[in-house]
């Protein structure tokens, strides 16, 4: 039977693997700060220069490193661990 030791090391293993794995790209870090003012995925892609089905593509993205299902979620998540801000 592992130790309590182990056991933690196993744990913050997994946590920083997965806080790791929540790194943005440039394009989905943008995206999802243009989410958080509310913008929807053609006006995403009008302002970025890309199809609404690509700004869709880069927030799927996102909601699956925070492991949420939509974006307000994923901005939820994104300001919680202070990778985005939002604007006043």
């Amino acid at each position: 039977m592992p130790c309590n030791q182990e056991i933690s090391a196993v744990m913050i293993s997994r946590v920083s693997s997965a806080q790791a794995d929540r790194s943005l790209s440039p394009r989905e870090h943008e995206c999802l700060v243009w989410a958080s003012r509310g913008k929807s995925s053609s006006d995403i892609g009008a302002i970025l220069g890309l199809s609404p089905r690509t700004v869709d593509s880069y927030l799927e993205k996102v909601c699956a490193k925070f492991s949420v299902r939509t974006r307000v979620e994923a901005v939820a998540a994104a300001v919680r661990e202070g990778l985005i801000q939002i604007e006043q």
